[in-house]
């Protein structure tokens, strides 16, 4: 029996509800302990997390049961999305049994640990399959496609963004282990992958959907998962709030430019890739500013415990970091333009 797009579109619908609990519950889980929860394996933000995995094994599983059903699945371009799914799946059930039993043998672990960053990779690679799934779907004109895509290029920059966290964030000192990055070599990959993957995403997004609105409603999604799980939940942290408003309007300004809607010539996409990248810190605060005070606090201060005094000088910083930011985002979509190629709509 022959499977519809329609059922494929579900599971990949599911796959996505499942990515944007698990990256939400990891982000919340960061937060939670900062603010220094108790730390353990039972906790409401693990509780979310490992929902949302065990709602990506259900898809995942599902997909695998389809190709084996149909094996002319593996004949269309979204089966690399499934199969991708069916992998990052896989690669996070064996997280979350390593992840408990990693506190069992050494307690208390930083934000970088094996486990942690076996569970984010699995994830990392889930959300990349679901957005490659969803985009090659735009063909058969659901209405529920593009939506769903907007959604998941959210997610996918969300946790594009937590895993550049895992190699830069001062807080992966454990009881154990010590995995925190020299503060300076911290800076250099934040400045070169934030920007280039902030930029590389909006532009996949706007390029994907072809028409004003999606990619700003992309960041628009990517702002509240980052509010609600990093902002909302520590009162410290609410004078970022007014500071999302310049990404909004950034993101605004270059979907504008990409699809014609503001006139501006050559060079329209690398001038809106260079806008995006240059605001890349306040797509990615408040929990980017520890890589930047860690030059100044001194030692056994938490860098999270200073995050809201890096709101008062976060304009000093963005100034500072701009032009190395628009230069990658430049970069980020001259590389896109050669290496990524857009679906078609359809014309059925």
């Amino acid at each position: 029996m022959k499977l519809t797009p329609k059922i494929l579109t579900v599971v990949l619908i599911i796959s996505l509800f499942g990515s944007v609990l698990e990256i939400w519950g990891g982000s919340w889980d960061i937060t939670s302990h900062a603010l220094g929860a108790p730390e353990s394996f039972f906790t409401p933000p693990h509780a979310v997390l490992y929902s949302g995995v065990g709602i990506s094994l259900i898809a995942a599983i599902t997909a695998l049961g389809m190709i084996v059903k149909d094996k002319e699945i593996l004949r269309k371009s979204f089966s690399l999305g499934l199969k991708l799914i069916i992998i990052g799946s896989v690669i996070q059930v064996v997280a979350g049994p390593g992840d408990y039993l990693w506190h069992e043998l050494f307690g208390t672990d930083g934000l970088l640990s094996p486990t942690h960053l076996t569970l984010i990779t699995g994830i990392l690679i889930q959300s990349v399959g679901i957005v490659i799934g969803l985009t090659r779907m735009i063909q058969y004109n659901f209405k529920v496609t593009k939506p769903s895509i907007t959604v998941g290029f959210s997610a996918l920059w969300f946790i594009v963004i937590a895993f550049i966290f895992q190699f830069t964030l001062p807080i992966s000192k454990g009881e154990t282990m010590n995995l925190n990055p020299d503060p300076y070599v911290a800076g250099i990959i934040l400045a070169v992958t934030m920007p280039f993957f902030c930029t590389l995403i909006f532009w996949g997004a706007a390029k994907s959907m072809k028409k004003f609105g999606w990619a700003s409603v992309s960041a628009a999604g990517l702002i509240i998962l980052n509010v609600t799980a990093n902002v909302i939940p520590a009162t410290a942290l609410w004078g970022y709030l007014p500071w999302f408003a310049v990404p909004m309007i950034i993101a605004l300004v270059a979907d504008g430019i990409i699809n014609n809607k503001i006139k501006i010539g050559k060079f329209k996409e690398e001038i809106a890739g260079a806008l995006v990248g240059a605001v890349f810190l306040v797509y990615s605060m408040p929990l980017v500013g520890m890589s930047f005070i860690q030059f100044y606090v001194f030692n056994g201060v938490s860098g999270y415990t200073l995050l809201p005094e890096f709101a008062e000088t976060l304009a000093i910083n963005l100034g500072f970091m701009a032009i190395p930011g628009a230069i990658m985002g430049i970069i980020a979509v001259k590389v896109a333009k050669k290496k990524i190629s857009i679906p078609v709509e359809s014309t059925i």
